[in-house]
């Protein structure tokens, strides 16, 4: 009752003017019965929130990420987001269970696996220098760098779209990192046009986030600036800046080495070829960049 009355006052306000999270302890139910009752706000954004959740039979925690009076465009991304990942198992990925919407309140849910842990972009500014040594760095990304070639391997691919230290777990139960928020993942269609978007991270976004179509060499441009950051203590410039810096003759990108001279100098060029303005001077695989990683660690 309480969250209905809630609801109604918020759209005699003006839905579009305000974006109300929530309180702990209400309920939300799914269309099959199953209750969810909200612990704590884990986030929120312009038009979307993300709760811890438990589920009242089982007593089980979960996530489950909320969008607010959906566009039809918002609407279509969380519908990809739960059905298509949905059917993915690999041990760095969130479990997502179930999408469900719930049109009085004009809201749609995804209920996805709780990964308890710490970030690594939390992490790596914990260490003594604000960096890792290169081997706890292989060991931290070699998970995630599964689970970007499993993604990329799908009929059509799948591009996650926001690889950086913060969307990086380390699980507290199974100690290895799971990568996780795929808010603006997408299948990836060659020659499709694909929508352009603005929502990648400074430092981590590639330049087709901006002004053209993304694919999986923009998982490896995100993947590269990763193991830049976690290496060196520096996260890369943005990369608007290094195009405009770049068209005057110098890109503002240093080599990984010069900020850590124990970064080898071939392993820095290989983060560099990663990070390429243009996409076709990137690596054509995940698993081409890490054998070329491995190799000169």
């Amino acid at each position: 009752m309480f969250l209905a009355q809630r609801m109604r006052s918020l759209h005699e306000i003006g839905m579009s003017q305000v974006h109300v999270t929530l309180p702990p302890g209400v309920t939300i139910r799914d269309p099959s019965g199953n209750r969810y009752t909200i612990e704590s706000l884990l986030g929120r954004g312009e038009s979307d929130a993300v709760y811890l959740v438990r589920e009242r039979r089982l007593q089980r925690m979960f996530v489950l990420k909320e969008v607010i009076d959906p566009s039809t465009q918002d609407r279509e991304r969380v519908t990809f987001e739960g059905e298509v990942l949905k059917r993915l198992k690999h041990r760095a990925l969130p479990r997502i269970y179930r999408l469900f919407e719930h049109e009085k309140l004009r809201r749609v849910y995804l209920l996805m696996d709780y990964v308890t842990g710490n970030n690594l972009e939390d992490l790596y500014l914990k260490q003594p220098a604000q960096r890792f040594a290169v081997p706890a760095t292989f060991t931290l990304l070699a998970p995630v760098v599964d689970a970007l070639s499993y993604l990329h391997t799908q009929k059509p691919p799948i591009v996650h779209r926001d690889i950086k230290p913060a969307n990086i777990i380390i699980s507290a139960s199974s100690g290895e990192t799971v990568l996780v928020n795929f808010g603006i993942a997408k299948q990836y269609i060659p020659d499709a046009t694909t929508a352009l978007i603005r929502r990648g991270t400074p430092g981590y976004a590639a330049p087709e986030h901006y002004m053209g179509g993304t694919s999986p060499r923009t998982d490896i441009y995100g993947l590269g600036a990763t193991f830049y950051t976690l290496l060196t203590g520096v996260v890369p410039p943005d990369v608007i800046a290094r195009i405009m810096k770049n068209n005057k003759g110098s890109d503002p990108l240093k080599f990984a080495h010069q900020l850590n001279p124990l970064v080898p100098e071939a392993l820095s060029e290989t983060l560099r070829r990663a990070m390429a303005i243009n996409a076709a001077e990137r690596f054509a695989t995940v698993q081409e960049f890490w054998w070329e990683l491995t190799r000169q660690a």
